[in-house]
């Protein structure tokens, strides 16, 4: 009988293995390839490259502070109250690069298309609705900056050395810019939105630009509030008169001179009580005086109605838009009538202004 062989055959992908005379041979074979939908493939062994140079300046960050440093973005500040911008710019071609740092302060008169002095140097909105701030890196380390006040002249107060520039790095500056509207400075209520941008009317709009020697520049723009101010600064004079009983149209001299400050539109008004003699007993009725100046012509005070020397109980005369205080000459007339008592008669005047909220 001859020799059997038993033969088993187990398939890999790379070899064939073999049962023989009770022995397992491994020996190799071909790869048997398989039909497959190859339908995906990815690769990652390679990259993009972008470099980003940045020519403009950047203002990282900025805030209006009063003076105690606290954040009055989209909040109101008082005259005569020291303010702040504060702003933090980086020039990646170097501090020296830096020209210019703008900032340009308007009140918007109820519209959000108004900008900047908008109607030009001769017909301006006046000192008390437009300010420019100014740093000029004349050297280009900051170190003997040009701070100005290019304008107004005088309703704003500006103190160059109390503005700073500090060092951050070589790219890098913060600068704080430090003024004090003056009383006069336009009333804006409360903005109510606390978003940047220009998007609440009869507020403060400010523009901060960085201009770098390229003119490349970088800029934002918020709001800001100012409280409303209304005083009678002076009264001067109290005007008196001798006559007779019977003599009409005495004039009392020296006239009077009111002193006023208000950052809105106003009525100012003047107002008097019967005339009392020393000692009691008689008095001269109101109504037998008059009053004139300003926006009033002469009239006579009737019943308890004070006499308006601007505006009306109703109106209001426009915000003086420029200068840091109005001053205006007040007449009085009396009529004397007959049988008056021989005496000295007497009464207080009440001057009162009312802003328009």
């Amino acid at each position: 009988m001859g020799r059997r062989t038993l033969v088993t055959f187990i398939v890999s992908l790379l070899f064939l293995s073999v049962l023989s005379n009770g022995m397992l041979v491994t020996l190799p074979i071909m790869k048997i390839a398989e039909a497959v939908d190859i339908t995906t493939y990815t690769d990652t062994n390679t990259t993009i490259n972008v470099t980003i140079n940045l020519l403009e300046p950047v203002i990282n960050w900025y805030d209006f502070q009063n003076a105690t440093d606290i954040s009055k973005l989209n909040d109101p500040v008082d005259v005569e109250q020291q303010c702040k911008f504060r702003i933090n710019i980086t020039s990646y071609q170097g501090w020296i690069n830096i020209k210019y740092v703008n900032i340009t302060a308007w009140h918007d008169n109820g519209s959000e298309l108004t900008v900047y002095n908008q109607t030009g140097a001769a017909n301006n909105h006046g000192g008390n609705r437009n300010m420019f701030l100014q740093y000029e890196n004349s050297s280009g380390t900051g170190e003997s900056a040009v701070w100005k006040l290019i304008w107004p002249d005088d309703e704003v107060s500006f103190n160059s050395g109390d503005c700073s520039d500090i060092e951050i790095n070589a790219n890098t500056h913060n600068l704080t810019f430090v003024f004090t509207p003056g009383n006069q400075t336009r009333y804006a209520p409360d903005p109510t939105n606390a978003a940047s941008g220009y998007n609440d009317l009869r507020s403060w709009n400010f523009n901060i630009t960085a201009i770098d020697n390229e003119s490349y520049i970088d800029y934002k723009n918020n709001e800001y509030g100012i409280y409303m101010y209304s005083h009678i600064t002076q009264v001067t004079d109290s005007p008196s008169a001798v006559g007779v009983p019977g003599q009409n149209d005495v004039q009392l001299t020296p006239n009077a001179n009111v002193t006023t400050q208000c950052n809105a539109n106003f009525s100012l008004y003047t107002n008097i009580t019967n005339l009392s003699r020393d000692g009691g007993g008689d008095w001269i009725n109101r109504t037998n005086l008059s009053a004139a100046g300003g926006d009033l012509t002469r009239n006579n005070f009737v019943g308890t109605n004070p006499l308006y020397i601007y505006g009306t109980g109703a109106t209001y005369k426009d915000h003086w838009v420029n200068g840091t205080y109005n001053s205006v000459d007040v007449t009085y007339w009396v009529n004397i009538t007959l049988g008056q008592m021989q005496g000295n008669y007497s009464s207080t005047v009440t001057y009162t202004i009312n802003g328009e909220v």
